[in-house]
């Protein structure tokens, strides 16, 4: 046994001496223990009634919560099922008939259903993209159709967008109905500051192949992420019965925008924007009266360009409306009224140009101009001058719609907004998965 082993046993064995002062303290406790009565000792057995009642007030406390809280609940959710089930039985019970689904599970986008639009003008709206039947900018992947836009310069070289080179689509592949250069050719020149579209994108309709007068769509879709772009399903009238744009009418079942929302208030990619353009004046665009037929449904996380939304539209004879996801969700509705879309426009005496009284181009339809047969358009626009993208609201707009070349500034100013251009194709392009028409039976 080592030195230290020896001296830890012998301080065991041998009680060590107290000091004076701590057997004075220990004599004062004594005492003081003494004087101090004892607590008569408990009958009770350990853990019998008092415990009980310890353990039993938490249970009771629960009780009482889930007694409160648990009608709450039930209220809450029968409150929600009977306002689902009203809504539900508030949606109008017409019968339609499934004339397209088309799933692109071919592989190959159909000619008999889809026609890509081919144009270098701009739509009206001086849109800065030229629409191809490229399979850069429309092609089936994967079971969905890609509607992708892609830069010009990757195609022609960047020299060619700003000055010298000519193109001409008016005898290759332009679908315009008006073959003119204004919507066919076009030539870049660094004097005027004309330059070729700088984007190429696409454009399909189903004009050659399925048009409904009252009926329903739906379109499952991915929106495209990227500054600038502007992503569409929406329907055109097949004939101008009532004269041109806005007379005989459009509907936009969706129109988004591929910025991100920087706030709350903001309109981008967040927003499902859904309208009806109607006006008595032909061509002229200060009297459509969008503004009274329009709507936008926000998401405030997971927007229309994370994740794919079932966008429809359901149009008779009484009604119209479009959803998100189910006729239960509704954003843009009305019923048709009394007068039509002439009482409902208040319109001015005379024309836009002030020269020509105005004239009721509908007649006594309440429904008119959205009495016609109307087909489906799919596209991914990118800019524009007509206000759509509108001046002055704080988001580093790198155009100003009422200057002398947008498309120009804008392609001037790529360094800004083209790196918001994800590389990967899926993401920078809206995405189909599938589109159903249905006609009113």
């Amino acid at each position: 046994m080592g030195l230290f082993s020896r001296q830890a046993k012998q301080a065991q064995e041998e009680p060590r001496a107290l000091s004076a002062l701590q057997l004075q303290t220990l004599q004062y406790s004594s005492s003081v223990a003494a004087a101090e009565p004892k607590a008569p000792r408990s009958t009770k057995r350990v853990g019998s009634d008092d415990d009980d009642q310890r353990r039993a007030k938490p249970l009771n406390d629960r009780l009482s919560y889930w007694l409160f809280v648990g009608p709450v609940f039930l209220g809450i959710a029968a409150a929600a099922a009977i306002i689902a089930l009203g809504a539900i039985k508030t949606l109008p019970k017409d019968k339609f008939c499934l004339v397209l689904h088309e799933d692109f599970s071919s592989g190959t986008l159909d000619p008999a259903i889809w026609q890509r639009q081919v144009e270098t003008g701009g739509w009206g709206n001086k849109e800065f993209e030229w629409t191809t039947d490229s399979t850069n900018n429309s092609y089936i992947q994967d079971g969905m159709l890609h509607i992708v836009p892609t830069l010009t310069s990757d195609q022609l070289g960047e020299a060619a967008i700003m000055d010298g080179y000519t193109l001409n689509l008016t005898h290759n592949g332009c679908t315009a109905s008006n073959q003119s250069d204004a919507f066919c050719a076009v030539k870049s020149n660094a004097t005027t500051g004309t330059i070729l579209p700088p984007i190429q994108s696409a454009r399909l309709s189903t004009n050659i192949s399925t048009a409904i007068k009252y009926g329903k769509v739906e379109v499952r879709a991915r929106m495209p992420t990227g500054d600038w772009l502007w992503p569409a399903i929406w329907m055109m009238p097949r004939h101008d019965t009532y004269g041109g744009w806005p007379s005989s009418g459009e509907i936009d079942i969706m129109e988004g925008k591929g910025n991100r929302p920087k706030k709350r208030t903001d309109e981008d990619s967040n927003v499902m924007k859904s309208t009806l353009h109607w006006g008595p004046d032909p061509g002229a665009s200060a009297l459509d009266g969008y503004a009274k037929t329009y709507k936008g449904r926000r998401l405030y996380r997971d927007y229309y360009d994370q994740s794919f939304h079932t966008f429809g539209l359901e149009w008779t004879d009484k009604h119209i409306f479009t959803y998100d996801n189910s006729p239960v969700f509704k954003n843009f509705a009305m019923k048709w009224v009394q007068g039509g879309f002439w009482k409902l426009g208040n319109w001015p005496l005379y024309s836009a140009n002030g020269t020509t009284l105005l004239k009721n181009p509908w007649g006594s339809s309440v429904s008119a101009p959205f009495d016609q047969e109307f087909y489906l358009i799919l596209n991914v626009a990118v800019g524009g001058a007509n206000g759509y993208f509108e001046d002055g609201k704080d988001d580093n707009k790198p155009w100003l719609n009422s200057a002398s070349n947008p498309a120009r500034d804008f392609w001037l100013s790529r360094n800004d907004w083209l790196p918001t251009w994800p590389k990967d194709p899926a993401q920078r392009g809206m995405v189909v998965d599938w589109v159903k028409i249905w006609q009113k039976c």
